[in-house]
C-alpha cells in the first residue's frame, strides 16, 4: 500500500511495510521522494523526518536534476505543457479536484494538500485528450471509410499509438497531451490506415499522405518538440 502526501514544495510517496519496524527515507534515481514506513504510520512523524532532513533532499534532488534527470512536483509555479503550449501551473484549495485551462495558466484545484496532484492533473487531462481524440476519429472514420470499435489512452514508452487490426481497437500515447495538437490528429490518422493496410508498406505512406497530407512536416515537428520537452 501506498499514498502521496505534499511536504511543502516537495511530493513524497510514502510506501507502508507490514514487516517494517522503522522509517526509511531515500532520494530515488529520477529525485522522487520516498518513505518507507511501517502502517498506520501518522503523516505528521513523516513530514516530521521530511523536514530535518529537507537540505540533504534538496541537494540530492539537484545533483540529480544537474545530471539530467527531471521530475514534475506540480507545485504552483511549475511549467506544464499541454497540446504545444506552456502553461505556469497554479494549486487551489477547492471543495472538488479539478483541471482548467485559462489563458496562460494551469488550474488545478484540490481538496487537501495531501492529495496526488499529478493523479489528479493526468486523470483530468487524459479526458481532454480523450474527448478531442474521439473527434479525430470520428472526422477521419468518414473520410477514410474505415470504423474504429474502440479508442484507449496508455502511457507508452516507444510507441506514439497503435492499432489492433482485428479487434479495430487503437491506443494513443497520453505524451500526445504534451504536443501540438496536429500531433495527435496525425497519429489518429496513422493507425485507422492500419485498418486499410496493415503493415508499413508503400500502399500504407501512400495512403497515409492521401488522408494527411503534413505527415512528414509532422514528423519533424514532434521531433522538435521531443527535444524542448526532454531538455526541460
Amino acid at each position: 500500500m501506498q499514498r502521496v502526501i505534499n511536504v511543502g514544495d516537495l511530493v513524497v510517496t510514502i510506501k507502508y511495510r507490514r514487516k517494517m519496524k522503522n522509517i526509511y527515507l531515500k532520494v530515488e534515481k529520477n529525485a522522487e521522494v520516498v518513505v518507507s514506513a511501517p502502517p498506520r504510520t501518522p503523516n505528521y512523524i513523516i513530514k516530521k523526518l521530511i523536514q530535518e532532513n529537507i537540505d540533504e533532499i534538496k541537494l540530492r534532488r539537484n545533483n540529480i536534476f544537474m545530471n539530467g534527470h527531471t521530475v514534475k512536483s506540480y507545485a504552483s509555479g511549475e511549467k506544464h505543457f499541454v497540446f504545444g503550449k506552456e502553461y505556469t501551473l497554479e494549486v487551489k484549495i477547492s471543495r472538488k479536484n479539478s483541471v482548467s485551462l485559462c489563458d496562460d495558466k494551469l488550474i488545478l484545484s484540490i481538496k487537501d494538500e495531501d492529495q496526488d496532484r499529478e493523479q489528479i492533473v493526468t486523470r483530468e487531462l487524459r479526458k481532454i485528450l480523450y474527448d478531442i481524440g474521439l473527434k479525430f476519429i470520428d472526422k477521419h472514420e468518414k473520410i477514410m471509410g474505415v470504423h474504429a470499435e474502440q479508442f484507449r489512452i496508455k502511457k507508452m514508452k516507444t510507441r506514439w499509438g497503435t492499432c489492433n487490426i482485428e479487434a479495430k481497437r487503437i491506443w494513443i500515447n497520453y505524451e500526445l497531451v504534451k504536443y501540438p495538437i496536429e500531433c495527435l490528429e496525425h497519429i489518429i490518422v496513422h493507425e485507422l490506415t492500419h485498418l486499410l493496410e496493415t503493415n508499413h508498406t508503400p500502399r500504407f505512406y501512400a495512403l497515409l499522405e492521401k488522408y494527411y497530407p503534413n505527415y512528414k512536416k509532422n514528423d519533424k515537428v514532434i521531433k522538435e518538440f521531443s527535444k524542448i520537452l526532454n531538455g526541460r
